[in-house]
């Protein structure tokens, strides 16, 4: 898939595509105007922005990643 077909998936379903390398997620592409949105809502309430931000737990940092894991 190249970026072109990401670009046009996420104008049409408004969605974000999670990449994966060795097992573990390690980026998010989105939408510029997501991307905006969230980084008002961060500014506009950084508490709890911080809030969402979890740490995955030591025990579970081993364990493969399943599609039921990704937020879709």
């Amino acid at each position: 898939m190249d970026i072109n077909e990401i670009k046009n998936l996420i104008e049409i379903d408004g969605g974000k595509f999670i990449i994966v390398e060795n097992g573990k997620p390690t980026m998010v592409v989105t939408s510029f105007e997501d991307y905006k949105k969230k980084l008002v809502e961060k500014r506009n309430n950084p508490v709890s922005a911080k809030r969402e931000e979890k740490p995955i737990p030591k025990e579970l940092e081993s364990e493969p990643l399943r599609l039921e894991d990704l937020p879709l």
